[in-house]
């Protein structure tokens, strides 16, 4: 299937492919697993812009530098980090030998917290070559307020339906709403982020973006970081919160002695300063969990049962983080 994009590869890095594997194939991303006399090899395409993936790349390379464990990158014949095939950029990197590193004991919850700490903390400095030039974080007032709009159509639209799941939905709506709201209007009267986002490029923290368990292998004794597709200047938060998902989805709950857990090992490599941790749990506190959940119909394919307790879960998520940040 994929011949004549291995004979480009052989002959851009002097090695006989002979077979492949499709490892994830999405609208983002073609992986391949190739086979050579050598070894075997993972050929990676990301479908975004050159000066994209050149960030990417370049933001792997520093993280690799700090002690970041994150698969190898073999440049080409002619020294280049990835070569173009019918208009799209491949990237020839080493396969690891290792399986996904579930959250399903303390043990793994707090050895991944940890990971991500010291991810965050050695992000610190980093300045691109190619961009991007600003943080994330500039765009939360206003992603924010488009969450909210959104989720205020759903709930007009749907207003006078009978179907069970969007009636649970709705008995949930005002709460998230009110706190949404509540959080916007603090939002802009928060002194630290007014600073924070003015703050200088390289003071900004990395964030991978899509930090959860199939993203995470173990290999030996070292814990590995894969698939930075979506690493940017972002918050904490945005990784933390996936991570919480991750766990949440397998405890089928919230449970607030599980985030100690989590945010005291975060912290032991990447400590923050209070106003840090309230910016945080701002963020946190923030329904954007039940915005996607909403706006994507994940509740359409999944029993009414489990849209109540995923309901009851981020209610009593969001009431933790909204008290930790009225402290």
């Amino acid at each position: 299937m994929f011949h004549q994009l291995l004979q480009a590869a052989s002959a851009q890095y002097g090695i006989a492919f002979y077979e492949s594997e499709i490892l994830h194939k999405t609208g983002r991303t073609l992986v391949l697993a190739i086979k050579s006399p050598q070894g075997e090899y993972v050929l990676k395409s990301i479908f975004t812009s050159e000066k994209r993936l050149e960030f990417i790349l370049e933001a792997e390379h520093f993280l690799r530098q700090q002690g970041i464990h994150i698969p190898e990158i073999f440049p080409t014949l002619t020294g280049t980090p990835y070569f173009l095939w019918e208009g799209d950029r491949y990237v020839l990197q080493e396969k690891l030998r290792g399986a996904p590193f579930p959250p399903t004991t303390s043990e793994a919850v707090t050895r991944r917290a940890a990971l991500l700490g010291k991810m965050h903390s050695s992000s610190l400095g980093f300045l691109p070559k190619h961009g991007p030039y600003t943080s994330e974080e500039r765009l939360w007032p206003r992603t924010y307020l488009r969450e909210l709009s959104s989720l205020k159509h759903w709930a007009s639209w749907y207003h006078n339906s009978r179907a069970s799941k969007k009636k649970i939905i709705l008995s949930y709506m005002d709460f998230f709403l009110e706190a949404g709201q509540e959080l916007v209007g603090r939002l802009e009267r928060h002194p630290f982020f007014k600073s924070w986002i003015d703050a200088p490029l390289q003071k900004h923290f990395l964030c991978h973006g899509d930090f959860h368990s199939d993203n995470i292998l173990t290999v030996g004794a070292s814990l590995y970081v894969i698939d930075f597709e979506f690493i940017r200047y972002d918050y904490p938060s945005k990784d933390i919160a996936r991570f919480l998902q991750g766990i949440m989805n397998r405890r089928k709950g919230w449970d607030p002695v599980w985030f100690n857990r989590l945010l005291n090992s975060y912290l032991r490599e990447n400590p923050l300063n209070d106003d840090q941790l309230d910016l945080m749990y701002f963020d946190l506190a923030f329904p954007h969990s039940f915005y996607r959940f909403v706006d994507k119909g994940r509740y359409r394919n999944i029993s009414l049962d489990d849209v109540v307790a995923y309901l009851q879960r981020e209610y009593d998520k969001t009431v933790y983080f909204l008290q930790q940040t009225k402290r």
